[in-house]
């Protein structure tokens, strides 16, 4: 510990490590594990154990396999006993507390076995105690979480693919649910894709659902809960569908593309058995429905894409990952330039088989985000470390920042040549803005009431490094 501390102290007051110019390039592959569980198809990271690194946790759809892997801070991960599960055809995960007590649990599903489980994490990494939620979801694919009747506990909506239902089970927040007679849906053919968000700002969730019959037919829904005002969950169908006549809907999520303030929503469409290429989709609330826009893509068979900011600069750019098999473009990314314009495709990485799955986060801790993806057919799981260069090193000089003491237990104090004021934003291990304020250079900053850990510094919005609060 004695060696991080004076790493990040020589960091913070040797260096700016970023400006709004930074420019992202990304290391080569590094495989965690080239002999996963067969066919590995969901993945989630967070902090699992107790340390302050992310962790990565993986469902194999064939090898019915919950792997968990230890981050063991220099850029190398480790996996740990094997999660023991009930579930067959492992095809959604998620980490999340489920019973309250701060630690992240595992909630999966298994489509072959129509089941639903969570199992419970000690904060420790050691997985024991394991709910089934369900045995009776037919098909049992895609899970979304949220407080969907407002009572102040996690919730889960669950797609049964083979039963053409979407259903959800309320929770106490002790980790006990509750199958909600009142679907969410059971009107469409092959729901696979479910996500909540409140996309018309009245106070409750709403469903983003999406279907995956792969003929010709599927489309993209919005059910709008009416919790509010009517004071009981149940869901209306937009009478405008967002997307009709697609092949296949792989991910679709509520996001704002454009910074406007409204929900728009970001959708793949697959390419199946030698059909039509795949597409990688925004749809723009335009008043009356949604306008359809299609980014050029290189990938044939767009599986995931994820509304992430990859070059710290306080944008979230677009990432899209490939299920075709054999070589082509892997993973790519569209960098956000605000106001609804990305630039063009820029390929990651180009050496997986079918990377369908990948999980976003900082996992060296240097304050930029990392990709760790799962190649389903290779087995593999693999590691990309973002290495964001600075351009316009000249700048770099003039900008000269100090930030002490780190690590600190109350107070941190800045010299900012040409400069009186600066703008502060601080962020948790899991990006949460924990501190925004305008600050005279003069005098400390009290940091006293932040919970012990490592955080991430930016100052006005181009210089960003990190701090260990004691």
């Amino acid at each position: 510990m004695l060696m991080k501390h004076s790493l990040l102290a020589l960091l913070l007051t040797l260096s700016v490590l970023m400006t709004t110019q930074a420019q992202t390039v990304w290391a080569a592959k590094s495989t965690i594990n080239s002999n996963t569980g067969d066919a590995p198809y969901a993945i989630a990271s967070g902090l699992v154990d107790a340390d302050a690194l992310p962790d990565i946790v993986i469902g194999t759809y064939i090898g019915n396999t919950i792997e968990w892997y230890k981050n063991n801070g220099d850029g190398t991960f480790t996996i740990q006993p094997l999660v023991s599960n009930v579930l067959d055809g492992i095809g959604a995960l998620k980490l999340v507390d489920l019973n309250g007590d701060t630690f992240l649990d595992i909630l999966a599903t298994g489509y072959n076995n129509n089941r639903m489980v969570w199992i419970a994490n000690d904060g420790n990494g050691n997985f024991v105690n394991q709910n089934v939620i369900s045995n009776g979801i037919s098909g049992a694919s895609g899970i979304a979480l949220g407080n969907i009747n407002n009572d102040a506990h996690l919730d889960i909506a669950v797609t049964a693919y083979d039963n053409d239902e979407v259903m959800w089970f309320s929770g106490n927040g002790a980790g006990n649910f509750t199958l909600e007679t009142t679907r969410i849906d059971n009107t469409l053919n092959a729901p696979s894709v479910i996500n909540l968000s409140d996309i018309d700002g009245d106070g409750d969730l709403d469903a983003l659902i999406a279907t995956t019959a792969y003929d010709g037919n599927d489309v993209i829904e919005i059910f709008r809960n009416n919790l509010i005002p009517s004071g009981t969950v149940s869901f209306t169908k937009d009478t405008n569908s967002v997307a009709t006549g697609k092949t296949g809907i792989f991910s679709a999520s509520f996001e704002d593309l454009d910074g406007d303030t409204n929900l728009d929503i970001l959708a793949t469409e697959v390419s199946v058995g030698g059909g039509p290429t795949g597409s990688l989709y925004w749809y723009e609330d335009n008043g009356s429905g949604f306008t359809e826009t299609a980014f050029t893509t290189a990938i044939v068979n767009p599986s995931v894409a994820q509304f992430k900011d990859l070059d710290a600069d306080g944008l979230n750019d677009i990432v899209l990952s490939s299920g075709s098999s054999g070589a082509g473009d892997d993973l790519v990314w569209f960098k956000n330039n605000g106001s609804g314009s990305f630039g063009s495709e820029t390929v990651i990485d180009n050496t997986q088989s079918q990377a369908f799955v990948y999980t976003i986060n900082d996992f060296d801790n240097d304050g930029d985000n990392d990709i760790v993806s799962c190649a389903y057919n290779q087995n593999d799981l693999n590691y990309f470390e973002n290495l964001l260069e600075s351009l316009d090193i000249d700048d770099f000089s003039q900008q000269t920042i100090s930030v002490f003491p780190n690590p600190t237990s109350d107070i941190l104090n800045f010299e900012v040549f040409d400069a009186t004021v600066i703008n502060i934003a601080i962020f948790d291990i899991l990006g949460k803005v924990v501190m925004v304020k305008s600050h005279d250079v003069n005098q400390p900053l009290d940091v006293s009431t932040l919970a012990n850990g490592i955080y991430s510094l930016n100052i006005n919005g181009e210089f960003m490094s990190k701090f260990i609060k004691d």
